[in-house]
């Protein structure tokens, strides 16, 4: 088991600064009111939002929203921007991937007549620059897991493989790359928290939505200190379960103790818990509220393993070309990149002239057998290559 000791290092802060108030100990030069241009005045935070967020995926600094007050009062109006920015889009470079890229955020809130004036600046712990690089190599990754066609769960499953067994965890929890995925793709190593940003990014630009939970890693032995520590909550065939890539690092073939848990199994396996919370600042959502869990209903049971038979790779009781060129697409997936999207359930099942290997040659089986039922033939796959097949080759 390995955990962050460090907790993350997001500092939120928001000042409200009127324009006809100053405080009595402060001068006009000390406190300087910026313009508001009018043409410029928002007047929908979700409109202001688009904006922020794109200043934000650029890894702007420094920079100024303007909005009406009718969108909310000055004492909220910061903390509801930032989190408008950070709403969930379905794009993997945004939402939690961009609330978790902060690492300090500081925001002054002027009001003038009805217009409020939001300054903020923002550290992150990567540069443009370094996310473009990410990208591209992303990017390639994808292209070469080639997740077209697959179930939600194969997809999943294919993903969780690709992370858990490129990354390590990063023994510096002093550096702040390693609270990043840049890092888990550029160095091989992260902390938690840049091993799940990169799940989240493959996940959501795969079609996947998902989650970052933020919490702590308590010990219910007593043994060990709490920790800061992230997982996913993860959105498979219209259910939510939970995954916690960190803990499955290195983990072979489909021993996973944390892919798609069901809330009942989930912490069932060690004395280690994860308890969801909010300790990283107002920009952060409340995890362990109502208003979460009911948005994110975690299912009691885990994800079921697709169904399979040989030859049947997506168990519709049908051995057609729809299988063949699934195991032929794995097999291409392997060769290239080294990672297999299938359970070892249905290896086992493409694997129908039983060699050890699944290759070219059981999708061939599999199409071969395929035209043999449509012209009326008769008999299993078992007995069609036994036949067929394997007198052929001798």
């Amino acid at each position: 088991m390995k955990f962050s000791a460090k907790k993350l290092a997001v500092v939120s802060a928001f000042a409200l600064l009127s324009a006809f108030a100053l405080p009595s100990t402060a001068s006009a030069a000390q406190v300087s009111v910026p313009e508001i241009s009018q043409s410029c005045v928002f007047s929908s935070a979700d409109d202001a939002a688009v904006q922020m967020r794109k200043y934000i995926r650029e890894r702007n600094p420094d920079f100024e929203i303007a909005v009406s007050s009718s969108v909310a009062s000055k004492e909220t109006v910061g903390q509801l921007m930032i989190f408008k920015a950070f709403d969930e889009t379905g794009d993997g470079s945004e939402g939690d991937y961009l609330r978790f890229a902060v690492k300090k955020l500081n925001c002054k809130i002027y009001w003038k007549n009805n217009e409020y004036k939001l300054v903020y600046h923002l550290d992150y712990y990567t540069t443009a620059e370094e996310e473009e690089n990410l990208t591209r190599k992303l990017d390639t990754a994808l292209a070469s897991l080639n997740t077209n066609g697959l179930s939600d769960y194969n997809k999943a499953l294919l993903l969780y493989r690709y992370v858990t067994s490129n990354v390590t965890y990063s023994s510096d929890i002093t550096d702040k790359y390693a609270y990043t995925a840049y890092s888990a793709v550029e160095n091989g190593h992260a902390v938690c928290q840049g091993v799940a940003q990169l799940l989240y990014r493959l996940y959501n630009d795969s079609g996947i939505p998902c989650r970052i939970i933020a919490g702590v890693a308590h010990d219910t032995s007593g043994a060990r200190e709490d920790s800061y520590h992230v997982w996913l909550v993860t959105k498979i065939d219209g259910r939510y379960y939970l995954s916690d890539p960190t803990w499955d690092l290195r983990a072979e073939g489909d021993n996973f103790r944390y892919f798609l848990k069901g809330s009942n199994d989930f912490d069932s396996t060690f004395n280690m818990k994860h308890i969801p919370q909010n300790d990283n600042g107002l920009t952060f959502p409340e995890y362990d509220s109502d208003d979460f869990r009911n948005a994110y209903p975690v299912f009691s049971e885990n994800a079921p393993s697709p169904v399979c038979s040989k030859g049947d790779i997506n168990g519709d009781n049908s051995i057609n070309a729809v299988d063949a060129s699934a195991i032929l697409s794995d097999y291409s997936r392997v060769s290239t990149c080294g990672t297999s999207a299938f359970t070892v359930s249905q290896q086992s099942c493409a694997d129908v002239n039983k060699d050890n290997s699944v290759n070219a040659v059981d999708a061939s089986c599999v199409l071969s057998y395929y035209a043999h039922v449509s012209c009326g033939g008769k008999g299993s796959i078992d007995d069609y290559i036994k036949n067929e097949v394997l007198n052929n080759v001798r």
